[in-house]
Order: C-alpha cells, then sequence, then structure tokens
C-alpha cells in the first residue's frame, strides 16, 4: 500500500530534525571538549585562546543548522520532493 502524502512528509520532517539534532549533538560535544581544554592548569595563554576559538567554530553552525531546517521544512510542506519523484 502506497505511503499517503501526509505520511511521507511527516516522515521526511522526523528524518530532518533527526538529522539537525544529530549534527547539533556533536557540534555541541566538539564546542565542549574544546572548552573543557582551555581549563588545563599550566596551558600556555596562546593555547587557551585557540581552543576558545575552536570552541566558538564548533558552536557557530548551530545556529545555521535551524535556519536550515527551517527551509527544509518549507521544501517538505512546498511538495518539492513529491514533484521532484515524479520525474
Amino acid at each position: 500500500m502506497p505511503e499517503s502524502i501526509e505520511a511521507r512528509r511527516a516522515r521526511r520532517k522526523r528524518e530532518a530534525v533527526r538529522g539537525v539534532v544529530l549534527f547539533g549533538l556533536l557540534q555541541l560535544a566538539c564546542a565542549v571538549c574544546f572548552a573543557s581544554l582551555c581549563f588545563i592548569p599550566g596551558l600556555p595563554g596562546w593555547a587557551v585562546v585557540l581552543f576558545a576559538v575552536l570552541a566558538l567554530l564548533c558552536a557557530a553552525p548551530l545556529a545555521f543548522s535551524l535556519v536550515t531546517l527551517k527551509q527544509r521544512f518549507r521544501e517538505i510542506e512546498g511538495g518539492e520532493l513529491d514533484a521532484a519523484a515524479e520525474y
């Protein structure tokens, strides 16, 4: 039995959210690791700055991933994938 359009859209939305959540968790884990390296006693100042910058660079894409998820939802609601699947 073919999957209904609404069920297919709901599945695609869940997959999109799952992807963004997994990406976010990975980026957040990297940011936490780099940030925790800043607290090593006796670490030179340049290394603390380096680890802090790396932590920020890992956390920065999280905001962009939410924008991308919003755009992906619009594509799913607009039926672009359904129209492309017909070709």
